[in-house]
């Protein structure tokens, strides 16, 4: 599906990730992700920051279809695509979008799940977003979005202007984001 137009990059496993100190100090200053790596004739369908200073955002194009770009300053690797995939949930839903390089998949995912079934309470929901990282079907890295700035969930708007809708989700290893 997906296309590299950058070398591949080495995920490191980072399953939990500390917030920043300026966070920790005061949780009023998280800030909305700005999609930094989307240019001004692109549409941010999805931004988030790690705690180690890493960033994605995928980035609608005005020819169609989106690109995955994840790096510090400046994107490390550059990922087209142009599906995503989205399935409703009792009390929440999640969106995936997958980049392919090779044998290698990239998926931001964005999702919320009830975590309280009793009747009569609220449904206390869990709302997570990150990337995972497969290899052949192994799970390579799992991060979830941890940085000074709040993620810019998946954009379902943004996302069918962009890309093709399917009903299937890519990978099921996002439950990991789960409490």
């Amino acid at each position: 599906m997906g296309t590299a137009v950058a070398a591949p990059l080495n995920p490191a496993p980072t399953d939990v990730l500390e917030s920043s100190p300026e966070t920790k100090a005061d949780p009023s200053k998280k800030r909305t992700a700005d999609a930094a790596f989307c240019k001004a004739d692109e549409t941010p369908i999805f931004a988030c920051n790690f705690a180690d200073g890493k960033q994605v955002a995928v980035c609608g194009l005005a020819k169609g279809g989106a690109e995955y770009r994840f790096g510090g300053e400046e994107p490390e690797l550059t990922l087209f695509e142009d599906v995503w995939a989205t399935v409703p949930y009792s009390g929440g839903g999640e969106a995936q979008i997958q980049f392919s390089n090779g044998d290698t998949n990239y998926i931001v995912f964005s999702r919320m799940v009830r975590t309280n079934f009793k009747e009569g309470e609220p449904n206390n929901p869990a709302i997570s977003d990150g990337v995972i990282v497969e290899r052949s079907g192994e799970l390579l890295s799992f991060r979830v979005c941890d940085g000074a700035r709040e993620p810019l969930p998946i954009q379902y708007d943004a996302a069918n202007a962009a890309m093709k809708r399917v009903d299937e989700l890519f990978t099921f290893e996002t439950s990991k984001a789960d409490p």
